[in-house]
């Protein structure tokens, strides 16, 4: 049920609570809300009243958890990921671990930058000297850095990818 549904549902039970609580009420002066019955039967039973309470009790403690938990949610999901700091180390982290499976990658460095509204991200990627620069560039742009880009929240970050090509020690004599 959508959140302004249960918002009715809860101003309609209350409504009719208290309509309930008027009318019993409302009859005479002198008459109580509760039939002269249900009063033995709370007088007669010890236990009545502690269950009524235990349960009414844990039925707003339920109630009190769920609004903590969906304004928690709600909070979390209006807060810029760039100042999350963990998500976005965590969206670092899995960047990296994405292009350093690539073919021909020895070593990734990343470096994000800037403001949220001017960010920028920096790859210095070392690749092996028989590495493919161009497959690797269209690899990178494809899936890792899209998927960084939403993980992050920001579609029209600005990345600068910057190559280093790692060249074989060949020894004479």
């Amino acid at each position: 049920m959508a959140r302004p549904g249960l918002l009715l549902t809860g101003f309609a039970l209350c409504a009719a609570g208290g309509f309930v609580l008027h009318l019993r009420a409302g009859r005479d002066e002198g008459v109580p809300v509760l039939d002269d019955d249900l009063t033995a039967f709370a007088t007669a039973h010890a236990w009545f009243w502690p269950l009524i309470t235990a349960v009414l009790a844990v039925g707003a403690g339920a109630g009190l958890y769920w609004l903590t938990s969906e304004g928690r949610a709600a909070a979390l999901r209006r807060l810029p990921l760039m100042r999350g700091k963990v998500r976005t180390r965590a969206a670092l982290a899995e960047l990296t671990c994405a292009l350093e499976d690539l073919p021909g990658v020895k070593e990734v460095q990343l470096r994000l930058s800037g403001s949220r509204a001017r960010s920028r991200l920096v790859l210095h990627v070392s690749c092996e000297e028989s590495a493919d620069l161009g497959l690797l560039l269209g690899l990178i742009r494809e899936a890792p850095l899209t998927r960084f880009r939403e993980a992050v929240g920001l579609a029209g970050l600005h990345s600068v990818i910057r190559f280093r090509l790692v060249y074989q020690e060949t020894r004479i004599a």
